[in-house]
């Protein structure tokens, strides 16, 4: 594909600091490349530094989300199996974990002796992926654009708010997003395949990014067909290539292969049903493949995590791009097979944009930021398409865009300005509501699902927030003391459906204050399900519970597990107040009557 006069391509390749150059050029350019680099380290110094007094504001001391307690307690364990136990507990702890990517955990536990053992210590990960995340994304960025646009693009990805958002929760979203991103850059460095150790970085990074997230594993072929790409380029040799990729393949196997390996099948089980099987059923029903809303429910999701204003600002920079090429009639495609290695990268990224969007259309399981490992290449490609336009003041206008569009979402994220932080939604057609601003962050939002009042978005969780982490530890540590006065292995179930006080938050409390791996079951519920035989059925197997905690809940009758439990020799012997005042009260099976009692927060152990 050849470049206009004026093109962006010919001004990126003006930009390239070459031996050739006189020394007034080569001094300008060098000036202007460290310029750019200390941009986006003013970028990520800036939004780093938001980043760290939110997570002090609102989440120091505070409660931890559901999904992030499960995986706060795998980094503790590791650190308590290496603290406690030494190295090859250790090992074993991280590669026997099943199911979940280990790099998140691994990562956090290596962290405590400097950032602490604990929540807060956790969280404070997050961050150091988040400054890989942008570093990669400018990095990528400058290898198809000028160093002025890639400044554009690594600010949009910086600002995206569901970057933020993941920045400041315990998930695996953010991790595989930057692995992903600096995986793309490599494969782009390698220059079509012609350097062997950028194709080894590449699959270094392939194997970090399905060590971040085993649901990456779906990404898996839109990386194959990026990397095949590759093989449009001219030169060289197909046979240097093969050898290439056979060091891309041989590294990520290295990498990710023994952990796969040895936890194949819950691997296999958990990709399979939660994606297609028992697993996505929450997420709604099955569309037909040739309605509306089967090709749109993506769609949906992405705009949730990219919010109206950038999705916006991405079309104009596609549909202007399309219109010039179209207006100058110019070749969207080559026409013949080979391509120039610059061209092959952005069909590198078009293809793993394309890929990732129809593998989880495929998919009803919505699950939490599993399109964010492909945005930043979708940011690249808005970047790379609006510094295409012939037309300077076009450029400038569209580059302006998304650095207004880029500064709102940092700021509606920042805790501190109020305007931009309201909750707004509009409503498309054939789309549904979709953000366009909304300041809370992850946290606020399911503090919202359970029914309780935050305040302001601007303003922390109210005080009662804080309690309810050591409420769950008084629950689970005085079932654990009882449990081991009566001689018996605990075997806990959680008999009521509540969003706040979770089984994933006992257990993150039994290993956080006790340093203890105690499991933690729930009872499951449906319109169908919500019966005294269910509920007595489900006390009996897979192992029979002897510990049951009942109390309020949405969907599951309080009443009904009651007399289940009952039925099956259950007898209440404690009730705690929960920090909301209502109460709960833990059951055991047992062949005597016990005295029960009132236990304030604090009291019960």
């Amino acid at each position: 594909m050849r470049a206009s006069p004026g093109s962006s391509l010919e001004r990126r390749v003006d930009v390239r600091i070459t031996p050739h150059a006189s020394p007034d050029v080569a001094a300008r350019q060098l000036a202007w490349v460290r310029s750019a680099g200390a941009l986006v380290a003013a970028i990520v110094a800036v939004t780093l530094a938001l980043h760290v007094v939110w997570l002090v504001r609102f989440r120091h001391g505070y409660l931890t989300e559901w999904d992030e307690s499960g995986y706060m307690q795998f980094s503790l364990s590791n650190f308590d199996a290496l603290h406690d136990d030494g190295l090859w507990t250790f090992a074993k702890t991280v590669g026997g974990r099943e199911t979940f990517g280990p790099l998140l955990p691994l990562v956090t536990s290596l962290a405590y002796p400097a950032l602490g053992r604990g929540v807060f210590g956790s969280l404070l990960v997050l961050p150091l992926f988040y400054v890989g995340l942008v570093a990669a994304a400018f990095a990528l960025s400058r290898q198809l654009v000028s160093a002025s646009w890639a400044v554009v693009a690594a600010l949009t990805v910086a600002a995206m708010p569901a970057v933020t958002d993941y920045a400041r929760l315990y998930h695996f979203a953010l991790p595989a997003t930057a692995c992903m991103t600096a995986a793309l850059w490599a494969l782009v460095r390698s220059d079509g395949l012609r350097r062997g150790r950028w194709a080894a970085v590449l699959g270094v990074f392939v194997g970090l990014t399905l060590l971040a997230r085993t649901m990456a594993v779906a990404f898996i072929p839109g990386l194959v067909l990026a990397v095949g790409a590759q093989f449009l380029v001219a030169a060289p040799e197909v046979r240097v290539k093969l050898r290439n990729l056979a060091l891309a393949v041989g590294a990520a196997a290295v990498v990710a292969g023994p952990w796969y390996i040895r936890n194949a099948r819950s691997i296999y089980d958990y990709l399979v049903g939660s994606g297609y099987g028992e697993g996505a059923e929450p997420f709604g029903r099955h569309l037909p493949i040739t309605s509306w809303g089967y090709w749109t429910r993506e769609l949906r999701l992405d705009l949730s995590h990219l919010a109206l204003p950038l999705a916006v600002a991405l079309f104009l920079c596609f549909g202007v791009a399309l219109a010039s090429a179209l207006g100058r009639r110019r070749r969207l495609l080559p026409s013949g097979l080979r391509l120039s290695a610059r061209s092959a990268s952005v069909l590198a990224l078009v293809l793993v944009v394309l890929e990732g969007y129809l593998v989880l259309t495929s998919s009803r399981n919505q699950g939490t930021g599993f399109a964010l490992p492909w945005l930043p290449a979708l940011v690249v490609l808005g970047v790379v398409a609006a510094s295409s336009v012939p037309t300077r003041a076009v450029r400038v206008a569209l580059a302006s865009v998304l650095v207004v569009v880029s500064v709102a979402a940092v700021a509606s994220k920042s805790g501190w300005v109020p305007p931009l932080a309201e909750v707004r939604a509009v409503t498309l057609p054939g789309l549904g509501q979709v953000e366009v601003t909304d300041g809370r962050g992850i946290i606020q939002t399911e503090v919202v699902g359970a029914g309780y009042d935050i305040g302001p978005p601007t303003e922390p969780l109210p005080a009662m927030h804080r309690r309810w982490l050591p409420f769950a530890r008084d629950v689970v540590g005085w079932s654990m003391s009882r449990a081991q006065q009566r001689g018996e292995p605990l075997r806990l179930t959680l008999g009521f459906d509540h969003l706040i006080f979770s089984n994933s938050r006992l257990i993150l409390a039994a290993q956080l204050w006790f340093h203890r791996w105690q499991p933690v079951d729930y009872l499951r519920s449906s319109p169908e399900s919500d019966t005294v035989i269910s509920y007595r059925r489900q006390l009996l197997s897979p192992e029979r519970a002897n510990a049951l905690i009942t109390g309020p809940g949405a969907r599951i009758t309080r009443r009904k597990v009651e007399t289940a439990a009952r039925s099956l020799g259950f007898l209440p012997v404690r009730t705690f107040a929960m920090p909301d005042g209502r109460d709960i009260q833990v059951w055991w099976r047992g062949p005597r009557p016990e005295q029960t009692g009132v236990v304030a927060i604090g009291e019960g152990k």
